[in-house]
């Protein structure tokens, strides 16, 4: 018999294509090897820190792959470029100290996964190979060379940059499963490997809709389509995002999307950008008009929210469902110690809710402020 719903989330079917990759039949694929090699398991006793790192590390490397999410073939160019998600000279620039910017860089250990402050080069961050050189060029020439003035058009491309970022990066982790499964079969048995399988699984089908309708408002040119909330703050921020993501509650704590389970079709996607301009910061908010039922309500609340109020929830957004996420070093210097510990630790609480209770028994649960002013100099 079929496997039922609950039972798919930690058990592959026999004559479901097999979750290596292969498109054939789990049972005429991986199945045997994994049921010879069901009782034998890695031993982490033998692996250091650095060494889970390293393989963590290289196998996520190896998922990397050029593709262009343009929306004409005909179009491309064969040569794949290095896209940045944000702006390089016109963003990522203003947040920038001597080229470099931080990001938050994970790390495992044999306990759980830490974070970091990583410094990377503003040439490198953000980039992705998803996009060919004619449409990383031509399709983005409205927020490219041109100031923000709000047009829809402009808000359908800044959104649709965030998200095929993350589309791109959806795919490398399936790829980064499917790796795993095909040097250890014996995972394909495992109830939480599959139930992490199983998400990937999600993530991908959303993704892949997300840009089904992002093409389908590029092609029929109704960008009125993408719903969209901007603000505008009069100072700069010495942050820097680009990303797209679902939301579980809203801000009265009501679910609106079960995240963690599977009770819709499809889990729809928010772009959301956040961004410096000369004396100014720019936050553009986006779904899909057919989600109405679901976000309307939740951009009302957000829509309500002052200048403080939305800063505030600002910094518990981007930390906790995002990761396309830059600061400058001017930013990481002036925070306390405490601070930028809160900052790490609630990112980490965003995977690891064992962190959430420890941060929220010693109130530092989000207490620091993405969104202080600093003092640039001329």
């Amino acid at each position: 018999m079929p496997l039922n719903k609950e039972e798919r989330m930690e058990k592959v079917d026999p004559y479901e294509p097999c979750p290596c990759g292969s498109e054939k039949n789990f049972k005429y694929c991986c199945y045997q090897q994994a049921r010879i090699r069901r009782n034998s398991s890695i031993n982490l006793k033998e692996y250091t820190n650095s060494r889970l790192n390293h393989e963590a590390s290289k196998n996520w490397d190896n998922t990397d792959f050029k593709v262009c999410l343009g929306f004409d073939p005909e179009e491309c160019r064969p040569l794949i470029k290095s896209a940045h998600a944000i702006q390089n000279n016109g963003i990522l620039n203003r947040i920038s100290e001597n080229g470099h910017v931080y990001t938050i860089s994970s790390k495992l250990s044999k306990k759980a996964m830490d974070a970091d402050f990583k410094k990377v080069s503003k040439n490198k961050a953000s980039t992705f190979f998803g996009f060919c050189d004619y449409h990383d060029t031509e399709l983005f020439k409205p927020i490219e060379h041109e100031e923000y003035t709000g047009d829809p058009i402009q808000n359908f491309l800044f959104a649709f940059r965030g998200f095929c970022l993350e589309y791109h990066r959806k795919i490398r982790k399936m790829n980064s499963i499917r790796n795993i499964f095909k040097s250890y079969p014996q995972a394909m048995l495992n109830p939480s490997s599959i139930n992490l399988y199983r998400i990937a699984e999600f993530d991908l089908s959303d993704s892949k809709t997300g840009y089904e309708a992002f093409k389908e408002v590029y092609t029929n040119g109704n960008f009125e389509d993408l719903v969209t909330l901007n603000r505008s703050l009069n100072y700069e921020v010495e942050v820097a995002i680009s990303s797209a993501f679902a939301v579980k509650d809203d801000l009265l704590g009501k679910e609106i999307n079960n995240i963690f389970g599977r009770e819709t079709e499809i889990i729809p996607y928010i772009c959301i950008n956040i961004f410096p301009v000369q004396n100014q910061t720019t936050i553009i908010l986006s779904y899909h008009k057919k989600y109405e039922k679901v976000y309307k309500e939740y951009f009302e609340q957000i829509k309500a929210l002052t200048d403080s109020q939305l800063e505030k929830y600002l910094n518990f957004l981007t930390i906790n469902y995002t990761e396309n996420v830059f600061f400058s070093p001017r930013l990481i210097d002036v925070m306390s110690e405490r601070e930028k510990n809160s900052l790490l630790k609630s990112f980490e609480s965003s995977m690891q809710f064992d962190k959430r209770l420890e941060l929220l028994k010693e109130d530092q649960f989000f207490k620091f402020n993405l969104f202080q002013q600093q003092k640039r100099q001329a």
